[in-house]
């Protein structure tokens, strides 16, 4: 199956905010069509389409490689432009995506092009001053300010290093000096006249919340989808990276999975109730794209019984609706540039303008309801509800089925040591009273003696509900 956004881009044709391009090589081509959408709204350029907009018979990694090393060596001033061949119906494309350019004027090759309709031109005298206008015009990105007292010691250099390995290797970005850490910085926008920036705080500080709170990062999960009484209430704190491995690992710990056991065996299958691609492309987005500079603002993750919500401090970009997140494509505008640019190195960025898209695909797949976006009170919320279906294990529970023997017992330490690492003893005696109500365990004794025996209860096909009827089972 071809990729249907792509082939949605071929059906449009040209406009100003696509391009086709008919050959892999004509890189001087590219170059000036990607050059032209940074200046104005971003969009795609689609490379090897013929005159009769009918993709090539095949492209090769190699020859992105090669467009993407064209780009970053002649594209001024550094951009996010994200790389990507895709299968279309009758061949294979070549798709530049690119956002709406924060830092304009943007060059190829040291002249400046621009958008006339469908067509690429060289930016005139009055075109250029408009754009540096603009630019004068806007207040100084939070992230691109200069942090006072920050020096490269207070930073994370085995990040750093990484990194520079993954831009190297990954995404073919090409340094000045990939040993000198003060340079690097430098290339990547993240010291300015040899100061640090709080991008570069943010991305790399180790101690990063001291000098900035609203970094830090909080994850609850909540008894009932009312809210109200929680479960689970965590503060982390270190460089974005860290946050957001964090914040998974909270997910995947306080969501459930659905469970099957084949007849006559101990063989699981599982399924999530959330697709964790996602819900991991969800956390990046609140992380790059929120507004840092409310010192009252924060990325939070609620995790209840049948959805999740991702809030992040800040507003949707001006022009975008939050029903535009759900279409193929939409406009592209990076609210934070600089920290987005450093996730893609990474590769937890891998699309521009189209991951809210892919979220969405992903939960259909899964078969959970479709995800919603709304902003309200100076933040956007994410919400993305629990597959269909009647999970009723957790993945901790699921384990505990698995491999505990009949008649073998297991205590409330016992049962945290093995299966419950990092969640609350409060949450422990949670998982065993739903296995003892579920028929799984028996419990046995009162106060610290209490014990749960492994029942010989097993699942064939299905799953018991909580109410406790159980017709699959045995």
């Amino acid at each position: 199956m071809g990729n249907q956004t792509t082939e949605t881009l071929l059906r449009k044709g040209e406009n100003e905010r696509i391009v086709f391009v008919r050959s892999v090589t004509s890189f001087e081509e590219v170059g000036k069509a990607v050059c032209a959408l940074l200046n104005a709204l971003g969009g795609s350029v689609l490379v090897g389409v013929d005159p009769s907009e009918r993709p090539s018979s095949a492209i090769f990694k190699a020859a992105a490689d090669k467009v993407r090393e064209s780009l970053n060596e002649n594209i001024a001033p550094h951009a996010l432009l994200t790389v990507s061949v895709d299968d279309v119906q009758g061949g294979s494309v070549l798709v530049v995506d690119v956002p709406a350019g924060r830092d304009v004027p943007y060059a190829f090759d040291g002249t400046v092009y621009v958008r006339s309709g469908s067509h690429t031109v060289r930016a005139d005298a009055q075109a250029i001053r408009a754009m540096v206008e603009r630019r004068a015009g806007e207040v100084e990105r939070w992230e691109r300010r200069l942090s006072p007292g920050l020096e490269v010691g207070d930073l994370s250099v085995a990040l750093i290093r990484q990194t520079v390995e993954n831009a190297i290797t990954k995404r073919g970005f090409v340094f000045q000096n990939s040993r000198d850490t003060s340079a690097v910085l430098s290339d990547l926008g993240l010291m300015r006249y040899g100061q640090l920036t709080n991008g570069a705080d943010v991305l790399f500080g180790e101690r990063v919340a001291i000098r900035h709170p609203q970094t830090r990062f909080r994850a609850v999960r909540f008894e009932s989808d009312k809210g109200g009484t929680y479960l689970d209430d965590q503060l982390f704190e270190g460089p974005a990276f860290s946050l957001l491995e964090s914040a998974m690992a909270f997910v995947r710990r306080s969501t459930s999975v659905l469970v099957t056991f084949s007849p006559g065996s101990l063989t699981r299958d599982e399924k999530p109730q959330y697709p964790f691609s996602a819900v991991r492309e969800g956390l990046v987005n609140a992380l790059v794209h929120r507004d840092y500079v409310s010192y009252s603002g924060s990325v939070s993750v609620y995790v209840y019984p049948n959805r999740i919500e991702i809030w992040n401090s800040g507003s949707l970009p001006k022009g975008i609706k939050a029903q535009d997140l759900h279409r193929e494509s939409h406009r592209s505008v990076l609210v934070n540039p600089d920290i987005s640019h450093i996730f893609y190195l990474h590769q937890l960025m891998e699309r521009v303008g189209r991951g809210t898209y892919m979220i969405v695909q992903e939960c259909k797949r899964l078969g959970a309801r479709s995800p919603s976006w709304s902003q309200k009170s100076g933040a956007v919320r994410l919400t993305m509800y629990a597959a269909t279906g009647r999970i009723v294990l957790n993945e901790r529970q699921a384990r505990a089925v698995s491999e505990l023997h009949e008649g073998q017992i297991v205590r409330s330490s016992e049962y945290a040591k093995r299966f419950g690492r990092g969640v609350t003893e409060r949450q422990v005696r949670r998982d065993l009273n739903e296995l003892d109500k579920l028929g799984f365990l028996r419990r046995e004794g009162a106060g610290p003696s209490t014990g749960y025996v492994r029942t010989g209860k097993r699942m064939k096909g299905g799953h018991p509900d909580m109410s406790g009827q159980d017709p699959d089972t045995q």
